[in-house]
């Protein structure tokens, strides 16, 4: 059970107290593991949260059952992106329209990303809690004991690494379809926009610290300080899952 507490941000855990229960990040991995054994399955689990029923209108989609606006890392395009590369044979005639499904209905939710967790449309995100528990000072979904808000290393990562998904899932269709090709240069520039931003080294409030060699959180009181929030946690090393050939 203790083990259960702690790692809930990984796997949901078979448990009487609370199973079962979804997050929508979690299921995405766990498609992924289904994806060797049970392919169709998996690209149905990974449908699943994209249903009119459950994605809301806007496009956000439900984090988990307890708390529907908190926010998961986006990785339902990366997840669908592996089911297609380890599958596309046995998925036959599905590989395609499963693929391009799927783009169609995150659009939507990259844009609600676009449009809600980049408040000055500097390429830099919020997000909150995301997922992974333990790794921040206070929690960053609660309104901030000081004020302002976060431009967050990780959420910014994570939407760099969505980006790349997305620009990927439109290359992989774009060569059956070449109307996608204009979606693969869209969610290209929106990739370069994303590390530009992020790697900024003239100022003292960009997420790149050069001296410590490491990203930080930056926290913004709009006419008061800017300042990052300098602790060495996982929020500094996500920026290295967002790497694409």
């Amino acid at each position: 059970h203790w083990f259960h507490m702690f790692s809930a941000d990984i796997i949901s855990m078979p448990d009487k107290w609370e199973y079962p229960w979804f997050a929508a990040w979690d299921l995405a991995f766990h498609s992924t593991a289904l994806a060797f054994v049970d392919p169709e399955f998996a690209a149905d689990q990974l449908a699943l949260m994209l249903l009119e029923r459950y994605q809301h209108p806007n496009g956000q989609l439900p984090a988990y059952e307890w708390n529907f606006d908190d926010v998961n890392p986006p990785v339902h395009a990366w997840a669908a992106l592996f089911n297609y590369r380890l599958n596309r044979g046995s998925l036959g005639n599905q590989a395609i329209p499963f693929l391009k499904r799927t783009f169609n209905s995150l659009l939507a939710n990259h844009t609600w990303w676009l449009n809600r967790k980049d408040r000055d449309g500097r390429n830099l995100f919020e997000g909150g809690f995301l997922g992974l528990d333990n790794i921040g000072v206070f929690d960053r979904s609660s309104p901030l004991p000081t004020g302002g808000y976060i431009e967050q290393a990780d959420g910014t990562a994570w939407m760099a690494f969505y980006s790349q998904n997305m620009l990927d899932l439109a290359l992989e269709i774009a060569l059956v379809d070449p109307t996608y090709e204009d979606m693969a240069i869209k969610f290209y520039e929106h990739v370069m926009s994303i590390a530009a931003a992020s790697n900024r080294t003239s100022t003292h409030d960009s997420l790149w610290d050069e001296e410590d060699g490491f990203y930080y959180d930056v926290l913004r009181v709009p006419g008061q300080f800017n300042t990052r929030l300098k602790v060495r946690s996982l929020v500094g090393l996500l920026p290295l899952c967002a790497v694409s050939v």
